[in-house]
């Protein structure tokens, strides 16, 4: 029983209605690096592995959104995993760095599921450069300093259950509470945010597997989000398939997109997408890219569990 104490209280944690989360990165090579969107991910693939992403969203837009991602993870002795990420986001004049920690467990169910529970300690910090802003009156007050929430210390928590094939997983993967105050007025709102995905793996032919997969994603003051992929694979050399992201607020289609990964040798991965807007961005802007690279080792500690093969 004890073995299950450490994922009761990750479950207390999802439930809690007192987190405001802000924004959190979001990419559409997820299902690549997993430990973004929950930090029950971390150790559970037989493998380490250490990496850099980066998200250029909606090129040709003077200030559009940019995310540079580094991470580790890491499988550990007694089902344990560790992971370790630095994000930061720039959005015009706004800097968003996070300096993250994920700490997961990994318990058997039965004798084909496992459920693993994740916490997440990070460090988090919000500043806007508003004396960098093109001002037509250089006398205005609000725009005669720049702005920082300094560094704040939050959790985050995530649930996932698996098998060699499927998984489905839970998370509330940032709780930060930082904010910027001016004299009469909050200059940023807070937001709850709630991600559920899932997914499973067939075999189409020899050496041929494809892995529908779903992400689902509400927040308090965003509209809620819905990708859909299909990844096929072909042995452990390369994965390619196409994606769909909509606007549940809004219409069924948001944007569309193409996923490739790419084994360079055994131990490095290379991961590509290119994504197309299809609501009124594409009159401006006609891409977004993300670029990934990973180098994989494996663990030296003894694995009790399989690792799943969704796990790219």
């Amino acid at each position: 029983m004890k073995k299950y104490v450490f994922v009761f209280m990750i479950l207390g944690f999802l439930l809690c209605g007192k987190v405001f989360p802000q924004q959190i990165p979001m990419y559409g090579q997820y299902i690549f690096n997993n430990t973004v969107i929950n930090p029950a991910q971390a150790g559970a693939r037989d493998k380490n592995q250490a990496g850099i992403l980066g998200r250029y969203q909606w090129l040709g837009i003077d200030g559009a959104p940019v995310t540079y991602t580094g991470f580790a993870n890491f499988r550990l002795p007694q089902n344990m995993g560790l992971a370790v990420g630095i994000y930061q986001d720039n959005l015009g004049p706004l800097r968003d760095f996070t300096l993250q920690t994920d700490v997961a467990y990994h318990a058997r169910l039965t004798e084909k599921w496992y459920l693993s529970g994740g916490l997440r300690l990070f460090l988090s910090s919000l500043s806007i450069n508003l004396t960098g802003i093109d001002n037509i009156d250089p006398g205005d007050p609000y725009f005669s300093h720049d702005l920082n929430s300094g560094i704040h210390l939050n959790l985050g928590a995530g649930l996932l259950a698996f098998t060699e094939n499927s998984f489905i997983g839970v998370s509330m993967p940032q709780a930060p509470r930082k904010g910027i105050l001016s004299t009469n007025q909050r200059l940023n709102s807070f937001s709850r945010h709630f991600i559920a995905y899932g997914g499973t793996t067939f075999d189409l032919a020899d050496d041929f597997v494809i892995t529908p997969s779903t992400l689902f994603k509400t927040s308090d003051h965003a509209p809620s989000q819905l990708d859909l992929n299909a990844i096929f694979g072909y042995k452990e050399i390369f994965d390619a398939g196409p994606m769909v992201r909509s606007n549940l607020a809004e219409g069924w289609f948001d944007a569309v997109g193409f996923l490739f990964g790419f084994h360079i040798s055994e131990n490095w991965y290379f991961g590509y997408m290119y994504e197309y807007p299809v609501n009124n961005l594409n009159i401006i802007t006609k891409q977004t890219h993300e670029i990934s690279l990973r180098y994989l080792w494996g663990s030296k500690k003894k694995i009790r569990i399989r690792s799943p093969r969704y796990f790219l």
